[in-house]
């Protein structure tokens, strides 16, 4: 594998993660779970005190993406990265990028049997005896 493609593929990652998070994270915030939410993924420990106690959810959106984006590029490099996303709750997002790579691939054309090629030339041999019979049984008048 090319080194630049996997940096774009890493860089995929980690955007569709970003935005994952900042969903859930939305939604925890209005249930009013939030900060035991980033405790449940490993985030509250490495965010800071101060802007966890002020509770702000984009302060802790933009610290919480960064942690996130650290430790998925340190699971990678130690080679766990689908056990780390697969902890976090987001292993669908190496999926996405498998089937887009499936998408991107042009789909060949099947190849006839050679039972379809016989049926088309018995057809056509066909339509030349019936062509000789309509001749021989209607005559053009001049």
């Amino acid at each position: 594998m090319k080194h630049g493609s996997f940096e774009e593929r890493l860089d995929g990652i980690l955007t569709r993660a970003a935005l994952r998070l900042q969903e859930r994270m939305r939604l925890a915030y209005f249930r009013g779970e939030l900060i035991d939410y980033l405790g449940k993924l490993g985030l509250k420990e490495d965010i800071d005190g101060e802007i966890l106690a002020r509770e702000s959810l984009l302060e802790l959106q933009d610290e919480a993406v960064l942690v996130l984006a650290r430790k998925i590029r340190y699971a990678r490099k130690q080679g766990y990265l689908k056990d780390y996303l697969r902890q976090v709750n987001m292993l669908e997002i190496l999926y996405i990028e498998q089937q887009k790579k499936a998408a991107a691939k042009p789909a060949l054309r099947p190849v006839p049997t050679s039972h379809v090629v016989a049926k088309e030339n018995r057809d056509s041999a066909q339509s030349a005896q019936d062509r000789e019979l309509r001749l021989q049984r209607f005559r053009v008048i001049k």
